[in-house]
């Protein structure tokens, strides 16, 4: 469990001149009501990453009062100073609600012999983007009482909840929710806040974005890994033939998308190209620079976050694409890599290693070479000794960002069909 980002609620009160006029009470949102989950019902795991405030530190959120009469004497910063109230309690709060609601919760800290889920499809994280709050301290000067609180607190959350599989955010869930208690209670401030987050739990998973993603059977890895249903796309490409590695760089591109740059190849003589998903981002229309430095638009028609893929659809220019090989290779293979690495200069560079191995991360099948690629490099086509393309350039294994020979590739077969993509 990361560490809150900010000092949730310290104790640095600021006096000002007391009034014997009462503040006017807080208005406490009523916390809507979960449906009860049917018996038999199964629900997947809910697992919270982190907490984090972004409430101003110099904020005076809430008016505190004091002695048998409540009467104000200042006001509360949040963060200032003073006791913390620590991420692990948030979490404690938050698995405690969400498994009273009957749902799964990983990762409870004082499970000592259960192990956590080897795989969760989602995460929770929340922002506390506002507070508001109204306590008393009715034994205020009185000895032993003056630790107890009484009052309310209003805490308004931004919930997002994150696909583990599609790397993304795929629900934002708004609420502001609160406690209040007439009485006086031991816990201070931060047993206040701590009553007030549990009611924005409740919030959250009584609402129909947080019940629509957790209700329903868990998925399988081997499930969850498949690749989406969709109509395929006819790749022309040529009939796979010994290729010269030096002729395969005409047909090797540097795509250019925002800011950064990255690599592509040719797949089809109707001008589609493959690379990677991170390479287009989220754009719809990309630079495709070809060796020669003619530049073409290029339309982003088909792209996967899951497996790291994209296909994008230009102008070819009358060039050849690249053969591709779907068959696995074997470890100790020789094999070229073909990219633009760290500038837009080095365009069509040509490195050489072997195939190391074949690796399985988090469900998803990669090649491992100790062919030197570089940032710059992704999308970019590794090839064999006949210039037929057996993966895509994907990501370098680095120890205190120095390379380490480990490099990770995406398998032609893997990238086609996540693609929806097949070579006539």
């Amino acid at each position: 469990m990361a560490k809150l980002a900010v000092t949730v609620l310290g104790a640095a009160l600021f006096f000002s001149f007391a009034s014997a006029a009462r503040a006017a009470a807080l208005a406490v949102p009523q916390t809507p009501a979960a449906a009860p989950l049917a018996a038999g019902t199964q629900s997947r795991t809910v697992s919270l990453t982190k907490i984090v405030a972004k409430v101003d530190g110099d904020r005076r959120w809430a008016a505190v009062q004091a002695g048998p009469l409540c009467l104000p004497t200042g006001r509360l910063a949040w963060g200032k100073s003073g006791a913390d109230v620590p991420t692990a309690e948030l979490a404690r709060v938050f698995r405690a609600e969400v498994a009273a609601a009957g749902f799964r919760v990983d990762g409870a800290a004082d499970d000592l012999f259960e192990e956590a889920a080897s795989f969760s499809e989602y995460a929770v994280a929340g922002v506390v983007k506002d507070a508001q709050g109204q306590l008393c301290f009715p034994g205020a000067g009185l000895g032993s009482g003056g630790g107890k609180v009484k009052g309310a607190a209003v805490l308004e959350v931004e919930w997002q909840i994150y696909s583990r599989l599609q790397r993304q955010v795929v629900a934002r869930v708004q609420t502001r929710a609160g406690f209040e208690s007439r009485r006086a209670l031991d816990g201070g401030v931060e047993g206040v806040v701590l009553d007030a987050f549990a009611e924005t739990v409740k919030a959250l998973v009584a609402s129909d974005a947080f019940r629509k993603t957790f209700l329903g059977a868990p998925a399988t890895l081997e499930e969850a890994m498949k690749p989406p249903a969709q109509q395929k796309i006819a790749l022309t490409g040529p009939a796979a033939k010994p290729l010269d590695i030096g002729d395969a760089v005409g047909a090797v591109v540097l795509v250019l998308a925002g800011e950064g740059h990255g690599s592509g190849f040719l797949v089809s003589r109707d001008g589609y190209v493959m690379t990677d998903q991170h390479v287009v981002g989220s754009a719809k229309l990309v630079t495709v620079r070809w060796p020669d430095g003619i530049e073409t638009v290029g339309e982003v028609v088909r792209a996967d976050r899951l497996r790291d893929v994209a296909l994008v659809k230009t102008d070819p220019r009358g060039r050849d694409p690249l053969p591709l090989r779907a068959e696995t290779m074997r470890p100790g293979e020789t094999v070229f890599a073909i990219g633009a690495p760290l500038e837009e200069r080095f365009q069509g560079t040509v490195t050489r290693g072997v195939v190391s191995a074949y690796r399985t991360i988090e469900g998803l099948r990669y090649l491992q070479s100790d062919v030197s690629i570089n940032p710059g490099a992704s999308g970019g086509p590794l090839l064999d000794e006949r210039g037929e393309v057996v993966g895509m350039t994907k990501s370098i294994y680095r120890i205190e960002s120095a390379p380490t020979g480990i490099n990770f590739f995406t398998p032609t077969r893997d990238a086609l069909d996540f693609l929806g993509a097949a070579v006539n």
